[in-house]
């Protein structure tokens, strides 16, 4: 960041560059005061946001010292601080109480803020959780290098760092994913697929995607299966105590090596895999777009597998007949449907929707668990979230303003809830949106010191990462 686009958070705050810290905390909470939402009013929650992100640099020792050495370019060696180091100061538990929420703060609406996890990670950009056995609630937030780590929220206390294969090329986690009692955890991004020990954070498998037409996360998918749910297992299978399955959908892959590689958009590979059985995947079923051959064009943007693994739900454009533009087909398969003769498995068709003209569908996506409602961004107008409901056959938009290409969506479980952050502006910076889809308009506001850098539903919880590498959770 260049010198003269560094806000000053001094002049933020009112106090000068010398300032000690306890001038600096009695500054922050008399501003506080000011302009906290519920004593001035909407009209208070930009300028909170600046009030919050200079207090966190400048609360903070050791940002400070960092920011001082940006703002001013100039670092005394000699002390190897800005500043006389100062006594501590003696801090009251009731006063630190009183203004701890301060930083991050809601207006009135369903949730309130509960746990904070502050991470050294840098910026998260994949969230996911899972409720345990024991009633405990496992997150784990995967970074833009390929890092990350794993939080008991009952212990409070880090289960474990993981990080993707060396021997495959870095890349940022995109998508997390537990299996269903937490015992591991998958992810990925576009060019590989990763599965580690939750307790451990080892690493148990990796799966290259680069022969695979994986233009970004979202065209693949991944969901854990337990043994007894497990729709056609290898006949050479070996099951041992771990019992567990990965059923994975991928861009298709056909067998003749000279098949180019364009033909992968158009179908689906759904796979089988049992962690510690063999070092790739076995091919089950193949979902293919019916007569693919006579289409002029036509490809698949989203595929999302159903919690149970016994559903795939594709998201496509493509030409249709009798129209002249590009449309969004949304389908559904069922697989676990076979042959009449034969009793040979083949996936089918259950749902078949029509969602629009392509020209309206965008990333972020966001897919409940069971295949009923998918949401995106609808382009054309940029200011718009489309809410698909397969089970009705209907869709709808909402408008919730200007999404750019940090926007991020999250979709509750039951999909009654709707998360949306936006950083188009000053104003939308850190800020996320909570929609009630079943009453269709916005329900709360969400007011964070940094930016959004992902978004993520465990059951009525909200998960909310910062650029900071803060986690904070919404109850």
């Amino acid at each position: 960041m260049e010198r003269d686009e560094l806000e000053n958070y001094y002049a933020i705050l009112g106090v000068p560059a010398d300032a000690d810290q306890e001038t600096i905390k009695r500054a922050y909470r008399q501003l506080a005061r000011r302009y906290h939402p519920d004593l001035a009013g909407p009209e208070g929650a930009t300028q909170m946001k600046r009030i919050n992100r200079a207090y966190a640099v400048l609360g903070d020792p050791q940002k400070r010292q960092q920011y001082d050495v940006v703002l001013r370019g100039v670092l005394d060696v000699r002390s190897g601080l800005l500043r006389p180091r100062r006594r501590p100061q003696r801090i009251d538990p009731q006063e630190e109480l009183e203004f701890a929420s301060l930083s991050i703060f809601s207006t009135r609406g369903p949730l309130r803020a509960g746990a904070r996890l502050q991470t050294s990670l840098g910026v998260i950009s994949a969230l996911g959780s899972v409720q345990t056995k024991d009633n405990d609630l496992y997150i784990a937030a995967g970074t833009l290098d390929g890092q990350g780590a794993i939080w008991s929220v009952a212990r409070s206390a880090q289960l474990a760092q993981f990080r993707t294969d060396p021997a495959l090329t870095v890349e940022s986690l995109r998508e997390l994913r537990f299996s269903p009692h937490g015992e591991l955890l998958a992810g990925w991004g576009r060019l590989g697929l990763h599965v580690w020990r939750t307790q451990s954070g080892s690493l148990l498998w990796s799966y290259p995607l680069q022969q695979r037409t994986v233009f970004d996360h979202y065209t693949l998918d991944l969901a854990f299966v337990e043994e007894g749910s497990v729709l056609q297992p290898p006949p050479d299978s070996t099951i041992d105590s771990f019992s567990l399955y990965l059923r994975l959908a991928l861009p298709y892959q056909a067998e003749d090596p000279r098949t180019p590689r364009k033909v992968g958009v158009r179908a689906t590979d759904v796979l089988l895999y049992q962690p510690g059985q063999g070092a790739a995947p076995q091919e089950t079923l193949v979902c293919i777009e019916e007569e693919i051959e006579k289409r002029q064009f036509w490809a698949i943007r989203l595929r999302a597998l159903s919690r149970d693994t016994r559903s795939l739900l594709t998201l496509s454009c493509g030409h249709s007949p009798g129209s002249q533009e590009e449309v969004i087909v949304v389908r559904r398969w069922d697989l676990t449907a076979r042959t009449r003769f034969g009793n040979r498995p083949r996936p089918r068709i259950v749902t078949s929707v029509l969602a629009g003209a392509c020209s309206d569908c965008a990333p972020p996506y966001a897919v409940t668990p069971d295949l009923q409602t998918v949401v995106f961004a609808a382009r054309q107008e940029r200011n718009r979230v489309r809410v698909q409901n397969l089970r009705a056959a209907t869709y709808y938009d909402l408008a919730v303003g200007t999404l750019g290409g940090t926007s991020r969506l999250a979709l509750s479980d039951d999909a009654s809830w709707l998360a949306v952050a936006r950083e188009d502006s000053e104003i939308n910076e850190g800020v996320v949106e909570l929609w009630s889809l079943r009453a269709g308009q916005l329900a709360q506001k969400l007011y964070h010191p940094w930016q959004i850098s992902a978004l993520h539903f465990a059951d009525r919880r909200l998960l909310v990462a910062l650029t900071d590498g803060t986690v904070q959770l919404w109850e």
